[in-house]
């Protein structure tokens, strides 16, 4: 038996060996919560990394952009739109656009309108591009008609006024979109778009403004009529850009006993030649109406069985003689265009709907993107009655 010297040396050992014992296992237990730190660490950081990577992938896929304009506009005279209207001022259109890229195939492109301070909104476009060859393209969505130079590409810095065109509104309605599916491509210095899209709607043409109130505007629009549309441009040399549009189809989309045959053609021809700091550039477009008078027979209204509208436009930057960066461009542009052209048989066209409007101002392009306009309008109408409207604008795109 041991004595208590003994027990008490035994007992030194025992709590001795207990103490490191738990040291050790004290020990192991920090340098596996070290460990399993070091792999959450690990973990989260990879995780991190492929968060900003996919972030960052999203947003080269996604793209922004837009346009906007602010209008002065002093009318005055009998001929001139809104001629009993005070001066105006008008944030006329705000635009955002939205793409996405989904892979190197597929791709989404919208944009939104927001008119008149964004008291109205509109869809401009919203479609999808399934790319397969650069000469072979299939489209589908609500899509802006491709008819004219202007319809499709309408950014306040692609015109010089501060309006646009006229022939491009009364005549060709733009901006004019309707649903439908198609291809396009190019080929060389020939690019094309052709569409199978919903029709217009005759019951809502006007005399004076043509076909512009028949837009379907892809809101719940009736499609019992549809419609072929296309347009052909060769940009092959430099400066020179050359453009056809047709259209045709059927204009009784809710199939009204009392428009059977109401159809619509429309024929547009457009040049555009830049050399040096001279800009010039010419349009003409032709509309006909097949079965104007059950159209007008309908509205009770006369509505045109043939409408017509041109204009040619000249203007220089005269900045470009200084070797500017900027560019200021004076501009004269004359058009004619009448939805009354010609008329039913037995029903008289009205004289105010032939119009010319004779356009002179100048643009400033502190940058390619922003425009600061000036411009006066001269109207006369067919009845000789004369007006003039003073019009000031600032718009621009990214």
């Amino acid at each position: 038996m041991l004595g208590n010297a003994g027990r008490r040396i035994v007992g030194g050992l025992m709590i001795a060996l207990g103490l490191g014992i738990g040291a050790a296992q004290a020990q192991e237990t920090t340098e596996q919560r070290l460990m399993r730190l070091e792999e959450e660490v690990g973990r989260l950081s990879s995780a991190a990394n492929a968060d900003v990577a996919d972030r960052a992938s999203e947003g080269d896929r996604l793209s922004w952009h837009g346009y906007g304009e602010l209008h002065y506009n002093n009318p005055g005279g009998s001929g001139v739109p809104d001629d009993a209207e005070p001066a105006i001022m008008d944030l006329h259109r705000m635009v955002w656009g939205l793409s996405y890229q989904f892979n190197d195939r597929i791709s989404a492109h919208t944009e939104v309108d927001f008119e008149h301070a964004a008291r109205d909104m509109e869809l401009e476009f919203a479609y999808l591009d399934f790319a397969i060859t650069p000469a072979l393209n299939f489209r589908a969505g609500s899509l802006l008609m491709p008819v004219g130079p202007l319809n499709e590409f309408h950014e306040p810095p692609l015109f010089y006024s501060v309006e646009r065109p006229y022939v491009q509104a009364y005549i060709i309605p733009t901006t004019w979109q309707e649903g439908g599916a198609g291809v396009f491509g190019s080929l060389g210095g020939l690019k094309y778009r052709v569409y199978l899209v919903s029709g217009l709607d005759a019951a809502k043409f006007t005399p004076d403004q043509g076909l512009r109130g028949g837009r379907g505007k892809v809101n719940n629009a009736p499609s019992e009529d549809l419609a072929v549309v296309g347009r052909l441009e060769y940009v092959g040399l430099p400066g020179v850009d050359l453009g056809l549009s047709a259209y045709q189809g059927g204009a009784n989309p809710n199939r009204n006993a009392a428009l059977t045959d109401a159809d619509v053609g429309i024929w547009e021809a457009d040049a555009r030649l830049r050399f040096g700091g001279l800009d010039l550039r010419g349009v003409v477009a032709t509309v006909a109406v097949d079965a104007a008078d059950q159209i007008s027979a309908v509205t009770m209204k006369t509505i045109g069985d043939q409408m017509l509208g041109w204009y040619v436009e000249a203007g220089y930057d005269v900045l470009r003689l200084l070797g500017r960066d900027q560019s200021l461009v004076p501009f004269v542009r004359y058009e004619a265009f009448d939805t009354q052209r010609s008329v039913p048989a037995g029903l008289t066209a009205d004289p105010t709907n032939d119009r010319t409007v004779t356009t002179a101002g100048v643009a400033y392009y502190p940058i390619p993107d922003v425009a600061i306009k000036g411009d006066w309008e001269g109207w006369k109408d067919g009845t000789g009655d004369r007006g003039g409207r003073v019009n000031l604008g600032v718009g621009y795109q990214f």
